[in-house]
């Protein structure tokens, strides 16, 4: 999505916050549990420990070994549930942030197991997870995130707006 630009070229934010800054947007969802979406695999949850030492060794390289443990044990970014093929993790929907007021679903897929529904089956497993004990929970994604877009529409969440985000440039 391109953000509409004032004369010169740079939008109403950007000009508001000159210099080094980049500005990104995209739809945020609400989830209402209970969600379902079928896959031929276990979704593996948090809060089964078996689940957690399947997954121990089979850490995907985009979380480094110190969160990974992290993860696993509870801490930061939990609860999740996650799908395992062999010796690869294919999918993470996790707990990025979480406050009384609600938690946002943070989901990721190895690319060689993408369009197989599993961040729908993740996520609506995460969902199903937390509705006990949170009151909301909400799904995001960036703008030119296609692929995301659909694992909201394939669980039928609710567009509730947009999030922007104005980042300094480091």
């Amino acid at each position: 999505m391109a953000v509409a630009a004032l004369p010169g070229g740079r939008t109403p934010l950007e000009r508001a916050a000159p210099g080094g800054w980049t500005l990104s947007a995209g739809p945020s969802y609400l989830v209402r549990p209970p969600l379902r979406f079928d896959v031929p695999v276990p979704v593996l949850r948090s809060d089964r420990p078996a689940d957690a030492e399947r997954v121990r060794a089979i850490r995907p390289g985009n979380w480094e070994p110190g969160e990974w443990e992290e993860l696993l044990d509870g801490g930061t970014g939990a609860p999740w549930t996650m799908i395992a093929e062999g010796d690869r993790v294919a999918s993470i929907c996790h707990t990025p942030r979480r406050t009384r007021a609600g938690a946002e679903a943070g989901t990721w897929t190895d690319p060689g197991f993408r369009g197989r529904g599993y961040a729908a089956a993740t996520t609506a497993a995460w969902a199903d997870l937390l509705s006990a004990d949170c009151p909301r929970l909400f799904y995001s994604t960036s703008a030119d995130n296609l692929s995301s877009q659909r694992v909201a529409e394939r669980l039928g969440l609710r567009g509730i707006g947009w999030l922007w985000k104005l980042t300094k440039k480091s």
